[in-house]
């Protein structure tokens, strides 16, 4: 009976050693600043990281749109036109400017500032502005700027002669 005795008060011993402790307020308090802290860190850099990609994918489809102008104008052998409308933030590939639809537009984000250089000539609209890209290879030439909010931005520049798209700095 004694070693009946001693068993039963070492698992007594060993069943409050192995209770589980629960957190104390000041733990849990520390662990939700802390959560917030980074939430916070995150949540503006993200909205940063958004904004630059909405920029970055601007100048990008600018760019290419000017470039596949240029080659559907030289492989189709007429004329190809890049409208842009700065007012809404959008702009169309077509060979025909006057009969384009809503839908026709690619939009781009719209804390952008779209500023053009452009030959008023082959503009169809008063909001809307035309680079004209030629089957024999040039241009009506034009400037496109894609500005940030914080004024940063790009110059697409379209040469007139040949119709080359060059990219620089504001």
């Amino acid at each position: 009976m004694a070693a009946a005795r001693r068993q039963t008060s070492v698992s007594k011993n060993m069943a409050t050693s192995l209770q589980v402790r629960g957190f104390t307020l000041l733990e849990l308090m520390v662990v939700l600043v802390i959560v917030s802290l980074l939430a916070v860190a995150i949540g503006g850099s993200a909205g940063t990281f958004l904004s630059t990609m909405e920029y970055r994918d601007a100048v990008r489809e600018l760019s290419s749109a000017a470039k596949r102008a240029r080659l559907r104008s030289r492989s189709q052998g007429k004329p190809i036109d890049l409208v842009v409308d700065p007012t809404l933030n959008r702009f169309a590939l077509t060979d025909q400017p006057e009969n384009l639809e809503s839908d026709d537009y690619q939009m781009l984000a719209k804390e952008l500032s779209i500023g053009l250089v452009f030959a008023a000539e082959v503009s169809p609209g008063a909001n809307v502005a035309v680079i004209r890209f030629y089957p024999a290879g040039g241009s009506s030439g034009g400037e496109i700027t894609i500005e940030r909010p914080s004024g940063a931005g790009t110059r697409l520049v379209v040469d007139w002669l040949i119709g080359d798209v060059q990219q620089e700095p504001l």
